[in-house]
């Protein structure tokens, strides 16, 4: 990958040179010459131009062991040291059964879903993806999550959520911290070097069984430097930690637990993790993970999720809502993970994604790149927020995917939604007013309407007669769920069809729904009011 524009390549790691093997004579005896005079001690010292060299690191120290539970992985308790200090987890027992999914299920029963289901997925070392703070002492350092409420570290080592290799990475990372003399960062003071890390494991490996590359998975290490780039003083210390990490658990070591290594530098006193600028310094360039039976690239900095194998349930459920042959709107796509994979597996005509975050773009073009040549699908990828003119977006689609943040989906996405419901209703005058967008001449909101990403030269005229009947929403907040879900069916602009819920994270009170809406004609709703009624009267004689 090509480093950010301004940066200058970062020195790679010392190798010894390869011997030559030549017929050529041997040369005369050299005679040192003399060494320079000493500077007087009052004048300062030259500027060091020359890149840093890591000394060889001592490969006779112990390295950490792989990490081994003494658990049953059946168990639904959590047996958790750190649980009650620790943050993550808010319950210690029935992790296939978060409180909240009694609410969910009587909700989606009283909205005429007879068949929702819920997955609980695995409950232990499920977390791929973990945002950690580095405090403490160079001798004692801290790697773990603030205690609820404050700016203190508990440290959590063998985490029962962290997937095994994560746990393996960050005792390596306190190893090199200590050896190193590397300073965890004081937010008090604002002094220190490093302030965060980032762990993201890939199972990705075709060398090995589908089955066993989960268990032999290896870990991105993203570590948040306190400076401003990799010109400053203290870029010393990172590149002798960077040489620790890849010499004692990179693919020559006795632990291959690092897959490639990355920093970000950042001096903000906010509570941001991460800077804007990244820096690769080891190992792999490109992370790629298997998500809906596509290759999909993940950079640092791009959104990915925790739960890598429940979320992989998730998307092999939506895939089957989505009709061959379907226009495809992602609204909040991110990297281009859903679109990417119904453009593979449900034949589409064509896939727009729609994402605000820039950093996705790259990530988006390295994941079409490895999409098959003959696929006969459009896909664009648009760098815009969705919010901005949503109509534009729904029209010429007949399947719209949105996936918002917790918070929810933003009034005025409800509100086109809505319009879309609509449509078809009455005198309602809505079709007119969905195509007044064809008349749009303000620059920046055509700018944004331009594929920052076009994948497959097809050119297809999208029909303006054309909204989506198909709604399929992927909710991470349950309370702005439920909100937006009594929005889109109380106008009776679309109704729910069915729903799903996935145990994303085991120990908390988070439940991630998948919800299927439909928009139909008048004589489906009215069918579909019918049948509601008739389970309405059935419970009351039961009840009776």
């Amino acid at each position: 990958m090509p480093p950010p524009a301004g940066l200058l390549p970062w020195p790679s790691p010392t190798a010894p040179a390869p011997r030559l093997t030549t017929t050529r004579p041997h040369p005369p005896p050299r005679v040192r010459p003399p060494p320079p005079p000493r500077r007087p001690p009052s004048s300062p010292p030259p500027p060091r131009l020359k890149p840093v060299v890591a000394p060889k690191v001592d490969t006779s120290l112990p390295l950490p062991p792989a990490i081994v539970y003494n658990y049953d992985p059946a168990s639904t308790c959590l047996g958790c040291t750190h649980f009650g200090s620790c943050s993550g987890c808010t319950h210690e027992f029935d992790l296939d059964k978060p409180p909240v999914l009694q609410e969910v299920s009587d909700f989606f029963k009283d909205h005429g879903i007879e068949d929702f289901t819920f997955s609980r997925g695995r409950l232990s070392e499920w977390r791929c993806r973990a945002k950690l703070a580095v405090r403490g002492t160079s001798e004692s350092p801290l790697i773990g999550l603030y205690q609820e409420g404050t700016h203190i570290v508990q440290d959590i080592p063998e985490c029962r959520a962290h997937h095994p290799s994560i746990n393996a990475a960050i005792k390596l990372l306190k190893q090199g911290i200590s050896e190193l003399n590397v300073q965890p960062f004081d937010e008090d003071a604002g002094t220190g070097e490093l302030r965060y890390v980032q762990m993201t494991v890939t199972t990705y490996n075709t060398s090995i069984p589908v089955a066993q590359r989960y268990d032999q998975a290896r870990v991105q290490v993203s570590l948040v430097w306190n400076s401003r780039d990799e010109r400053s003083k203290n870029s010393e210390k990172l590149s002798l930690l960077q040489e620790f990490l890849w010499t004692n658990g990179g693919p020559r070591s006795n632990l291959y637990v690092i897959h490639s290594i990355w920093a970000n530098f950042q001096t903000s006193t906010s509570n941001i993790i991460f800077g804007h600028k990244w820096r690769h310094i080891g190992g792999e360039a490109d992370l790629w993970e298997r998500f809906g039976g596509v290759d999909i690239s993940l950079d640092p900095y791009s959104f990915g999720q925790a739960n890598t194998l429940s979320f992989n349930s998730l998307l092999h459920k939506l895939i089957k809502y989505v009709p061959r042959g379907s226009t495809v709107v992602d609204l909040y796509s991110g990297a281009g993970v859903i679109g990417l994979s119904l453009a593979a597996s449900r034949k589409c005509r064509s896939v727009k994604c729609v994402e605000i975050n820039k950093m996705s773009k790259l990530s988006f073009e390295k994941s079409a790149s490895r999409l098959p040549t003959n696929l006969g699908c459009t896909i664009t990828w648009h760098n815009t927020d969705a919010s901005v003119e949503p109509i534009h977006w729904l029209e010429g689609s007949s399947v719209a995917i949105v996936d918002p943040p917790r918070k929810g989906l933003h009034p005025s996405v409800i509100n086109a939604l809505q319009r879309v419901g609509l449509s078809e209703r009455k005198a309602y005058k809505a079709k007119s007013s969905l195509t007044k967008i064809k008349d749009e001449k303000r620059p920046w909101i055509l700018r944004a309407r331009e594929p920052a990403v076009h994948v497959d030269s097809t050119i297809m005229e999208e029909s303006s007669e054309t909204w989506p009947e198909t709604l399929i929403y992927i909710s991470c907040g349950w309370e702005s769920f439920k909100k937006d879900c009594k929005s889109l069916i109380s106008h009776e602009a679309w109704y729910l069809e069915n729903a799903h819920a996935f145990n994303f994270f085991p120990g908390t009170d988070s439940i991630e729904v998948l919800a299927i809406f439909r928009r139909e004609s008048g004589t489906t709703q009215k069918k579909k009011k019918l049948k509601m009624k008739t389970k309405t009267k059935t419970k009351k004689k039961k009840s009776k």
